[in-house]
């Protein structure tokens, strides 16, 4: 072990990274800067947005984002495994809201 990677163990990172961006293969993750919609907004500029997984348009649903406030009011943020029955709740909550939504 060189004496830089024992003063920051994840210094071969920084290798990796310059290797990628020396071969032109750095990928660079895009920001979204709005809510996800058809069209949004990515790094400061509007494109058409097709690799989303929102193609039911519930990312945005009113209702929906209603039922997520009242679930996070009342359940609170947290899904880590403790918490199992509160996502099983939430679940059922935002399924009444989405079966009973005049868009189904």
């Amino acid at each position: 072990m060189t004496t830089a990677t024992r003063a920051n163990p994840l210094s071969y990172l920084t290798d990796q990274l310059n290797d990628l961006k020396a071969k032109g293969t750095h990928f660079k993750l895009r920001v979204l800067e709005d809510e996800q919609a058809p069209v949004c907004t990515f790094d400061g500029k509007k494109v058409i947005n097709i690799a989303s997984n929102n193609y039911l348009g519930l990312t945005s649903h009113p209702k929906l984002r209603e039922a997520a406030l009242e679930a996070t009011r009342r359940y609170g943020v947290s899904f880590s495994p403790a918490s199992r029955q509160t996502r099983v709740r939430c679940r059922r909550c935002w399924a009444r809201t989405i079966l009973s939504s005049p868009m189904r």
